[in-house]
């Protein structure tokens, strides 16, 4: 089993297209589906460290995005989560191990 920092490195090292368009593939051979991931949500910050505001993109199904800003929700397109400046992305697995 690989350590977990290697798995890191490929994720910080894909491109922000790949992995904003709700697929993380790693580009090495003896990969295999046990490292592939779905971006599903993406938080914004505009303002400064003592203030601001915060937004969020979060994706239902496969290529469907929501803008979330405060108590207004909006449909959104791949363009618009890519030209945000991602704050914090998250991520799920897509083949989850059980021992």
């Amino acid at each position: 089993m690989r350590e977990r920092s290697q798995d890191v490195l490929l994720l910080i090292s894909s491109s922000k297209e790949s992995r904003m368009n709700g697929q993380y593939q790693q580009q090495m051979d003896n990969m295999n589906n046990d490292n592939k991931y779905s971006l599903f949500a993406v938080v914004n910050h505009q303002g400064t460290l003592e203030s601001g505001h915060y937004t969020s993109f979060i994706r239902q199904h496969k290529d469907q995005w929501f803008k979330c800003d405060d108590a207004i929700i909006t449909k959104a397109s791949i363009k618009d989560v890519l030209d945000s400046e991602g704050y914090l992305l998250f991520y799920h697995k897509q083949f989850l191990e059980y021992e």
